[in-house]
């Protein structure tokens, strides 16, 4: 009798060290997953820190580390390689990537900037008006940027030779610097990023100019979340993923400010004043617009992407019949309450 009484608190401590063990496992059981973003750690990205925050990537049984990038050209080709699950990154920048190298194709699969923010930006002072001003102009660009990805197709559609203009080639962060030194008359990119860049460094917003690709015809999407070939083979984890991302983005529409309140623990640093001036103008330009409030946000209408796709097919001289459906897909987006502007 005693030797049975004896063994209960024994067994007890076995269960109990049995089930510490499995719980533990459950939180080391989520799958990791590597995401690239856009630009280095922005208010155009915050949205992803909230959703961390916000534990929408741990219901999901997701372990994400987020990485900033040089642009869109970088996040394509890191999600290309495999090296990267998902990025955040200019659709058509990816189109280029997947008709040159098909083994290696990624898709969007929720789509976020229903206009795209790519322009050239000058100071009032150098009288770039229109394209053919641009003619003789020395132009900064990265090398790895949608932006300037996508200034073949901007060139073609407006008429500009390509030895029309000359190239100054910085990283990113440095785009900004080298028109401030006056080392070229114009620079690449997006709008809100070169413009909270230069205003940053003193410029009055009443002398910065630009020119949208839009303007020239370009009626583009911008950015999507973008998945690599490889994890798309995981139809349930992608899924997933883009569910907690598209609820961290619907949060964020809700409230800008507790997005770069998450943005900040992440980088201390960052003048909140201007990320937030900087998130809001991504929301009021690129994804509040009739057709995202009118679909909701993650889709796109076929109409317009498959005009899309036939423009930058001719005017990147890509190889093949790129689809739309080789592109994008909508068989991963969330319930419409999740899409829904606020």
């Amino acid at each position: 009798m005693n030797l049975h009484f004896s063994r209960r608190p024994a067994f007890r401590a076995l269960i109990a060290l049995g089930l510490s063990f499995l719980a533990l496992s459950g939180a080391q059981g989520q799958t990791p997953v590597k995401v690239s973003l856009n630009a280095p750690f922005d208010g155009s990205n915050a949205a992803f820190f909230l959703a961390q925050e916000k534990g929408y990537f741990a219901a999901e049984g997701l372990a994400v580390s987020m990485d900033p990038s040089g642009g869109s050209g970088e996040a394509v080709t890191r999600i290309g390689s495999g090296a990267y699950d998902f990025g955040f990154a200019d659709v058509n920048v990816l189109m280029d990537f997947n008709a040159k190298n098909p083994a290696s194709a990624g898709k969007a699969v929720y789509m976020l900037y229903y206009r795209s923010p790519l322009s050239v930006a000058s100071f009032a002072k150098a009288g770039i008006d229109k394209p053919a001003d641009l003619v003789g102009k020395k132009l900064g660009g990265a090398l790895t940027d949608g932006a300037y990805k996508l200034f073949p197709a901007y060139a073609n559609l407006t008429g500009l030779k390509s030895d029309a203009v000359k190239w100054e080639y910085g990283d990113l962060r440095l785009r900004e610097a080298m028109l401030l030194k006056g080392d070229v008359d114009a620079i690449l990119g997006f709008d809100s990023t070169m413009y909270f860049g230069l205003v940053r460094q003193g410029i009055k917003p009443t002398d910065i100019k630009f020119l949208y690709y839009s303007d020239a015809g370009m009626d583009i999407y911008g950015n999507a979340i973008v998945a690599s070939r490889k994890i798309l083979t995981n139809p349930a984890l992608v899924k997933g993923f883009v569910n907690a991302v598209a609820k961290g983005w619907r949060d964020t529409l809700a409230n800008p400010s507790a997005a770069i309140a998450a943005l900040k623990k992440q980088t201390p640093l960052i003048d909140e004043k201007l990320e937030l001036e900087k998130l809001q103008w991504l929301i009021k330009n690129q994804i509040v617009t009739a057709e995202s409030k009118a679909d909701g946000m993650g889709g796109v209408r076929k109409d317009r992407i498959e005009k899309s796709v036939a423009l930058l097919t001719k005017a990147f001289q890509l190889p093949g019949t790129p689809t739309a459906a080789d592109l994008i897909t909508d068989a991963f987006l969330p319930a419409a309450d999740v899409r829904k502007l606020p």
